[in-house]
C-alpha cells in the first residue's frame, strides 16, 4: 500500500567540511541543509527526521564544536552561492523560533498533528525536534541499537550528540530492530556505519513511486555518484566503517530495483531541485 504525499522540510543549514560527508574528502567547507520528510499515509502524518533544535543553534558549546570543525578550511570565508543563504559568520543556522514547528507551520500543520516521527540518528542535526514533539505526545521511532549507544555515554556534545534531544522526559519511544514498516507506504531501512543504529526511509507514492531518503547513510549526490561511504562513523571503528561501505550498497541496490528517486541527507543542490510542488509530491 502507498502513502499518499510527501513534503521536504527544510528546517536550516550546517557549515561542516566535506570530509566528514565522504570518505577520504578534502577539507573543504559546504553549507549543508538540515531537512526532513513529511508523509501522509493512511494512518496519518509521519516525520522522518527533525533537524536541529533553538537549544541546540544557541548552545555554546555545540557552536565551538561546530566552529572547531571549520578550521583551516581554505574556503572559509568564501561566501554561499545556493539559496537559501545563511547569515554571515554562523556556524548553524535554524529557521525562526523553533525550526521545526516553524517548518510545519508553512504546510499548515503543528507538531501535534503527527501521528509519528522518526529520527535516521541522534545526531544534533537530525535529532532536535524530539522534545518539542515528545511535550506534543508524538510517538518516535529508532533503531534500539542507537538508543543503547548515546545511552552508553561514549558520545557528547562535542562529537555531534545533543543530550536534550534524547533525555526529554516522557519521550514515547518505538524501539526498533533492522528495517521495519511504520506506517502504510513508509519502511525504515537499517542502515549502520554513520552511528551504530543509523537507519534510512523508504516512501512509496501512487504516482511518483519510491523515494529513499538516505540521511547520513549518505549526506550528498557524490556519495551514489563516486560510490564513496560517508565520511565519519561515530563507533570509530573498522567494522564501523565496514557497515557503512555495506549501507552504501543496500541503498544503491534499492535505488536500482525500483527506480527510485534517491536523496541524500544533506544535499542542498538536490533538495532545492526536488523542493515539492503546491499540494506534495505524489
Amino acid at each position: 500500500m502507498a502513502a499518499d504525499r510527501l513534503f521536504f522540510l527544510q528546517y536550516g543549514a550546517e557549515r561542516v567540511s566535506k570530509n566528514l560527508s565522504l570518505a577520504g574528502g578534502p577539507h573543504h567547507l559546504y553549507w549543508e541543509a538540515l531537512f526532513g520528510v513529511l508523509v501522509e499515509t493512511g494512518a496519518g502524518w509521519v516525520l522522518l527526521d527533525t533537524g536541529m533544535s533553538r537549544v541546540a543553534h544557541e548552545d555554546e558549546a555545540n557552536t565551538a564544536a561546530y566552529r572547531a570543525g571549520c578550521v583551516g578550511a581554505p574556503n572559509e570565508h568564501e561566501p554561499w552561492h545556493f539559496y537559501p543563504a545563511p547569515p554571515d559568520g554562523v556556524y548553524n543556522w535554524g529557521k525562526g523560533g523553533d525550526p521545526l514547528e516553524t517548518a510545519l507551520a508553512e504546510v499548515g500543520l503543528r507538531p501535534a498533528d503527527l501521528a509519528l516521527a522518526a529520527v535516521s540518528h541522534l545526531h544534533v542535526d537530525h535529532s532536535g525536534g524530539i522534545p518539542t514533539l515528545a511535550r506534543a505526545g508524538v510517538p518516535i521511532a529508532i533503531q534500539g541499537r542507537e538508543l543503547d549507544f548515546v545511552r552508553s555515554g561514549a558520545v557528547g556534545t562535542a562529537e555531534g550528540f545533543f543530550a536534550p534531544d534524547w533525555t526529554e522526559p516522557g519521550t514515547e519511544w518505538r524501539i526498533l530492530d533492522g528495517d521495519a514498516e511504520l506506517a502504510p507506504g513508509v519502511v525504515a531501512l537499517s542502515t549502520p556505519g554513520h552511528t551504530p543504529g543509523h537507519q534510512s526511509f523508504r516512501i512509496e507514492l501512487p504516482d511518483t513511486r519510491t523515494w529513499i531518503y538516505t540521511g547520513d547513510a549518505a549526506d550528498l549526490g557524490q556519495n551514489y555518484l563516486d560510490r564513496v561511504p560517508c565520511g565519519s562513523c561515530a563507533g570509530g571503528t573498522e567494522a564501523d566503517e565496514r557497515d557503512a561501505a555495506a549501507s552504501l550498497e543496500k541503498l544503491l541496490a534499492a535505488a536500482r530495483e525500483t527506480n527510485a528517486h534517491l536523496i541524500p541527507g544533506h544535499d542542498q543542490l538536490v533538495l532545492n531541485a526536488v523542493r515539492h510542488p503546491t499540494g506534495g509530491h505524489r
